[in-house]
């Protein structure tokens, strides 16, 4: 089964703590379409070169491991549809006992290469991409010597090009008449702001129309950045996303670390615009009483199942858990959401017969419907508490739902 980021999020954290003690953690990546007879093939081939390696415990662990994934190879018909990722190695903390474990995973996007490591630790890089945020806010620092651009990816900022102009100083040369000068000079202005604009459209148009561009900062010491919006250069679809312009000391690639600095506090305040106008719109729904807003867990979950749910909104102090509880004394059954807290700690009472339940399943609430949203092609949001908004769905339960249509 795929897993959504959340849950592999979460394994990863898990697989990042495993170190051996030579060796003897195996990972092993298979791409979708990839032959199983020749993944049968080289597992055999791993095992037999294991029979060298000199440590006996080590080499005892390691033909363990990959004997384990030779066995859950025989199981697998055919490769899903975004391949597979397989973990194997002793994850022991005693010496001389070793504790042979395998984890599989279906990662949310497709594996682009086969890869077989073993080491001391687990590869996990491969599957670490696959979490980093495609959403992204756009940079271009210009004036009339040179240019850059670039984008922001959570705190890590990607240069992705740099030009420079042919554009001359004001002073003339050689004689020539100061009109045909200064022709010649915003000739060759014009062609350079073309010429970012055409970078800035590779760069941008495309995340635009898939929704990753969640804005577009421009920056620069002169007034090349109030130039490059105002007229025609750059299309409607990016200056749409345009958050502001800022003045900065630099152009070029200098000039776009200055921009990003001084864009934080727009950034984080155009992410908490986004956030409001979500939790807003889920607002008006109710108070419209349209139908197409929804909250509470099991409203919600209810949504999800029927693949109605658009947007899920979610408190990020959200950390309820769903705890399917049963009466030894009467057998009555019964589902409640309940905090870490309440479940490892508080004794659940029946409400038949007053006796003491047993917890016979928890499941993280998160993690459930982040997999139902994924499976229904649903948006998941992540919604802080530092607004007024934000706080009023917490207070609300924490959990609501933009709905595609109405089900009431």
């Amino acid at each position: 089964m795929v897993m959504d980021k959340h849950q592999l999020s979460n394994l990863l954290e898990e697989l990042s703590e495993y170190r051996g003690r030579s060796t003897e953690l195996v990972s092993l990546y298979i791409p979708p379409g990839y032959d199983m007879g020749s993944i049968s093939t080289f597992l055999a081939s791993e095992q037999s070169e294991a029979q060298n390696i000199k440590s006996k415990n080590t080499r005892k662990n390691v033909v363990s491991a990959l004997e384990k994934l030779e066995r859950r190879f025989r199981e697998v018909r055919e490769i899903p549809e975004n391949g597979i990722a397989l973990f194997s190695g002793n994850v022991s903390e005693q010496e001389g006992r070793p504790d042979i474990q395998m984890w599989e995973v279906e990662p949310p996007e497709p594996i682009e290469s086969r890869i077989y490591k073993c080491d001391k630790e687990f590869q996990l890089e491969p599957l670490k991409e696959l979490l980093v945020e495609k959403e992204v806010y756009g940079l271009i620092c210009l004036d009339k010597s040179e240019a850059a651009i670039g984008y922001v990816r959570g705190n890590h900022l990607t240069v992705e090009n740099t030009l420079e102009s042919n554009v001359p100083g004001k002073t003339t040369k050689g004689g020539q008449s100061q009109q045909r000068f200064e022709r010649i000079r915003e000739n060759l202005y014009d062609t350079f702001l073309n010429q970012i604009a055409d970078k800035a459209k590779k760069a941008f148009l495309q995340k635009a129309r898939d929704g990753e561009l969640l804005g577009l900062i421009i920056g620069g010491p002169g007034f090349s950045k109030e130039d490059i919006t105002e007229k025609d250069y750059l299309p409607k679809e990016l200056l749409d996303k345009l958050l502001t312009t800022v003045g900065t000391n630099y152009s070029g690639e200098e000039g776009l670390k200055e921009l990003l600095n001084k864009s934080e506090d727009i950034i984080e305040k155009s992410e908490a615009i986004r956030e409001k106008k979500k939790v807003n719109e889920f607002l008006v729904n109710l108070k419209k009483d349209n139908g197409k807003s929804v909250y509470g867990l099991r409203d919600v979950a209810k949504a999800l199942q029927m693949g109605a749910v658009d947007t899920l909104l979610i408190s990020e102090k959200f950390d309820k858990k769903e705890a399917k509880l049963k009466c030894s004394s009467c057998g009555h059954e019964e589902v409640r959401h309940l905090v870490e807290f309440e479940v490892e700690n508080e004794k659940q009472e029946c409400e038949e017969c007053g006796s003491t339940m047993d917890v016979e399943e928890v499941q993280d609430v998160i993690k459930m419907f982040n997999k139902k949203a994924s499976q229904m092609d649903s948006d998941v949001m992540r919604i802080s508490r530092e607004h007024e908004e934000g706080d009023r769905l917490f207070k609300m339960g924490g959990v609501a739902a933009i709905l595609r249509y109405r089900i009431k």
